[in-house]
């Protein structure tokens, strides 16, 4: 089962940790990159998720594109796969009417590389502009972008990721250095 955490709240922990973020998460990341996020506290899935905004008592403290990040880890020196769809029978979730019940596949090789399978009798995939014939996988590479319906995803290798994180961390800064400024 993959683990989903808001970007927002990977970027501040890579802050805090510095390299122990690292070391904490090494694995590559599947970035679903749509609006305001709110994911259910549930101990049996807390990979659902789905596109609705935060409870009003956290509308502020949630920027308003913010992500929600499925990391992607194999059982190690075995390859993994892991199922992508509507039904809460799949490994990554996503709660969005245009993703069918059992979408796509990821599989995951024991050197870190992953490859994406459009299912059979899904509704059309895209990687990076490109219609995925069903039943043949392919190796995706870092930034490669997926298309399922109205929902876009990202995959990120671990460096990929880091900075991505670092990037957003960099802004996050910035925004706060300049905030007692615009105050005065």
């Amino acid at each position: 089962m993959a683990r989903s955490l808001l970007l927002s709240l990977l970027v501040r922990q890579s802050m805090a940790l510095k390299e122990r973020f690292r070391a904490r998460y090494p694995h590559p990341w599947l970035v679903w990159e749509a609006g305001a996020w709110n994911v259910p506290e549930t101990e049996q899935r807390q990979n659902v998720a789905a596109t609705q905004f935060p409870a009003p008592d956290l509308r502020d403290c949630l920027p308003a594109g913010d992500a929600l990040c499925f990391e992607l880890v194999t059982l190690g020196p075995v390859s993994s796969s892991l199922s992508l769809g509507r039904s809460s029978s799949n490994a990554l979730v996503i709660n969005d009417a245009t993703v069918s019940r059992e979408h796509l596949a990821l599989h995951g090789a024991p050197n870190g590389q992953w490859s994406v399978e459009a299912q059979p009798k899904a509704s059309p995939v895209k990687l990076d502009g490109v219609l995925l014939q069903p039943g043949q996988p392919v190796v995706l590479v870092p930034g490669a972008r997926l298309e399922l319906g109205d929902v876009r995803l990202t995959f990120h290798d671990p460096e990929g990721f880091f900075l991505r994180l670092g990037q957003l961390a960099e802004q996050l800064t910035a925004q706060m250095n300049a905030a007692p400024a615009r105050a005065g």
